[in-house]
């Protein structure tokens, strides 16, 4: 026989577990254990860890059809560069000397193109031949809300145009059209300085588009509607011009 070995009896082992069971069946905290509660094992804390489910509704945009004036076509460029490095491309229609007017007048040609184009996102540059207008609450609203209508449910960002050099008007176009968008679809470039091609001609140069659109796509995320994989930014003066690029003069139509 070991006399260093203790015997329990078989009697007190049984009462030992029934106890154990009782406590732990009747006790709170094991009654309401929920996948929140920390559960402590000699000190650690072996709560499972909560891994977070990625997000798989965000849609990343992967076509833009850019639509405006005559200042469109390098600003199309400069954005199919970004495109070219970010994963998505530039479809571009350019209306030398067009109007918001003008546009809603061709309501039906400008569908049958976003019809053909299939964008995720559409982004207009208009309002230099409109921008002196100083009640233009009268004279815009109704061809501004037609034109967005064109657009269904298609994302869209409006960038304003920039202050025209050796005039002031302009202020009452800008506040009324980030009213009637929202702040969040429209790019206000009025107080923007950028290098013209003369000194009183309204279109930027070749390196004040490309600081135009640089400005609006760093403005982009955090504060439009519209989302980008990602928006690294191409090397100074690099430009691209996407697989879809149409030109108009200003006596064309859209047909």
């Amino acid at each position: 026989m070991d006399y260093n070995r203790t015997v329990i009896p078989s009697g007190k082992i049984l009462m030992i577990a029934v106890v154990t069971m009782l406590c732990f069946t009747f006790s709170p905290k094991a009654a309401y254990m929920t996948l929140g509660d920390s559960v402590m094992d000699n000190g650690a804390d072996m709560t499972p860890e909560r891994t977070a489910n990625p997000d798989t509704t965000t849609h990343f945009i992967n076509k833009i059809l850019l639509i405006g004036d005559s200042m469109t076509g390098w600003m199309a460029e400069r954005l199919n560069a970004y495109g070219d490095i970010n994963g998505f491309e530039v479809a571009t229609v350019v209306w030398d000397g067009s109007t918001i007017s003008k546009w809603t007048q061709q309501s039906q040609a400008l569908e049958r193109i976003i019809g053909e184009v299939h964008p995720d996102a559409i982004i207009v540059s208009l309002g230099m031949n409109e921008m002196f207008e100083q009640k233009p609450d009268i004279k815009l609203k109704e061809p501004v809300d037609n034109l967005v209508k064109s657009f269904d449910s298609i994302p869209y960002l409006w960038i304003g145009p920039p202050e025209w050099p050796g005039h002031q008007e302009g202020v009452e176009f800008n506040e009324w059209m980030k009213k009637e968008l929202g702040d969040n679809r429209y790019f206000d470039s009025f107080s923007i300085s950028l290098p013209r091609q003369s000194a009183s001609n309204p279109h930027p140069s070749r390196e004040g588009i490309e600081r135009w659109i640089d400005r609006v796509v760093e403005w982009i995320p955090g504060n439009s509607t519209l989302s980008f994989q990602s928006l690294y930014k191409p090397d100074a003066g690099v430009i691209s011009r996407g697989k879809t690029f149409i030109y108009k003069r200003m006596k064309e139509n859209l047909q």
